[in-house]
């Protein structure tokens, strides 16, 4: 059936109006959308290089990319890594100490925006496109709400990469071998981390779907409480040492949660929309299931024992395990879709693989940007690896909380980062009280665990220079090896 673009207005003063089939959008080239109800155009992404171009961030013209409105929230990340990565070249004072603080801000607000734009707000097919039924899409279709196939595609990505280094090295004086697993019990002990490390990071993806990248984060800022709690019901248990118990450091975690729960009920009860609000709802159950499941980590580690593996050796041990661990979730788990992918398939619930056929159908170039968020996801563990293995605890737990707190803030506070308006009074008001007092709170919470290990280093004259990766509790105030935003 002959494809139907409506003439696109003029959006700006001074733009003249066009049609898409005047930029080249092929009217005949249809691909049968998910149980038959619609199609839709498979170069409908065309609109990226030759159309509207605040489609995405991703540009043949640079200069018209730099003022999309798709690239403006990757600004901030991208200078950070820029800045951060000049300042370590300078060898003088502290200042390659600050810069490595600067680019791990950097990597890791890049990394989040990433993944809420590939996730949620990514326009898979413009707006004004017919459906073959008739029906004129008056609103995008944005993202791909696909995390648990996603989560499994990046750590096949991610485990791809490390075999291209494996062997670009392998015949060099800098062969790289992964450590030995010596017992049949060390490699249940990986197996089994790998697997719940996925689940915690595809849920997250998941959540990223349905919920802004605040509401992600301040839920995620809780997993301290969460981690407490968790390692207290196993030291019951004889399973783990029982956690000094400070009035102080408790009330100001509950603090913390508290606001963290009144700010995302007041985002909820703040939306415009009821079908919106429930997909909310369905996105926060998943984040804070996510946060338990890196709390089901610890637990696993206060049993099993600890598995020490550097980056390279857990993408080389967990990726596949983990990857066939997802794929049944995402093969055959159905659940709502948001927005308007009801619309455009004729179903209310679809699974993962459903949702990446009809993505791989109606827009390709979206199945390349889930592609380099393997990549992106590899390249930001070996970072965050490099970087908070060469900072004291003090410096690392200072960045986790401070890159958390401020990118919460420039969403808040910057409108070219927001992807839906802000609700008005009196909800943002509230909004903006929880999210001071919950940063406030676990502030003081952090900077009182940097007081209490700095005595107690201080007292048994211990400095710990192990540079590996370990599912300990030794994170329990910066949650950034659980939440990589892509896997291993």
């Amino acid at each position: 059936r002959p494809l139907k673009v409506p003439s696109t207005a003029p959006s700006r003063p001074g733009e003249r109006a066009s049609s898409q089939p005047e930029h080249g959008l092929r009217a005949g080239s249809m691909a049968a959308a998910i149980g038959g109800n619609a199609s839709m155009v498979d170069t409908a992404q065309m609109a990226h290089f030759q159309g509207n171009p605040d489609h995405s961030f991703m540009m043949w013209n640079p200069l018209e990319g730099a003022m999309s409105a798709g690239f403006r929230p990757f600004v901030i990340p991208l200078t950070g890594l820029l800045i951060g990565t000049g300042m370590m070249q300078v060898k003088t004072g502290n200042v390659a100490t600050v810069g490595k603080l600067v680019l791990y801000f950097g990597a890791q607000s890049f990394m989040n925006i990433y993944m809420g734009w590939v996730m949620r707000t990514s326009v898979t097919v413009p707006a004004g496109t017919q459906l073959e039924s008739g029906v004129i899409l008056d609103k995008d279709l944005t993202g791909c709400p696909a995390g648990f196939a996603l989560t499994a595609m990046q750590q096949v990505i991610s485990f791809i990469v490390f075999l291209i280094f494996f062997s670009s090295v392998y015949f060099t004086p800098y062969r790289y071998m992964p450590k030995k697993l010596n017992s049949t019990f060390e490699i249940f002990c990986v197996v089994i981390f790998g697997c719940v490390f996925a689940l915690n990071i595809a849920l997250n993806n998941f959540s990223l779907g349905y919920i802004s990248i605040a509401v992600n984060l301040i839920i995620r800022s809780c997993l301290p409480l969460s981690t407490f709690v968790s390692s207290q019901c196993l030291a019951l248990c004889k399973l783990y040492p029982f956690k000094p118990c400070r009035p102080v450091e408790i009330t100001l975690m509950a603090v913390g949660v508290i606001c963290a729960g009144v700010f995302t009920m007041a985002r909820i009860a703040g939306e415009e929309k009821k079908d919106a609000s429930s997909n909310m709802l369905l996105g926060v159950f998943m984040c804070i299931a996510s946060l338990l499941s890196g709390s089901l980590n610890l637990a696993l580690a206060g049993v099993l024992g600890e598995t020490k593996l550097n980056v390279y050796d857990t993408v080389a041990y967990m990726a596949i395990p983990a990857t066939l661990f997802l794929m049944p979730i995402a093969l055959f788990v159905q659940k709502p879709v948001p927005g308007e992918w009801p619309k455009v398939f004729g179903r209310e619930t679809m699974s993962d693989w459903e949702i990446l056929q009809g993505v791989w159908a109606l827009n390709k170039q979206t199945m390349l940007w889930l592609g380099l968020s393997g990549l992106f996801s590899f390249l930001y563990n070996i970072i965050q690896f490099s970087i908070v293995h060469t900072l004291s605890p003090s410096a690392t737990a200072f960045g986790g909380n401070f890159n958390k707190a401020a990118l919460i803030f420039l969403t808040l506070l910057l409108p070219f980062m927001q992807v839906h308006k802000l609700p008005g009074p009196p909800y943002i008001y509230i909004i903006w009280g929880a999210v001071i007092v919950n940063i406030i709170a676990f502030s003081a919470y952090s900077y009182l665990q940097i007081q209490a290990r700095s005595q107690e280093a201080g007292s048994t004259k211990l400095l710990s220079g192990d540079e590996s990766f370990t599912t300990t509790d030794d994170s329990d105030d910066d949650d950034d090896s659980e939440e990589s935003r892509g896997g291993c």
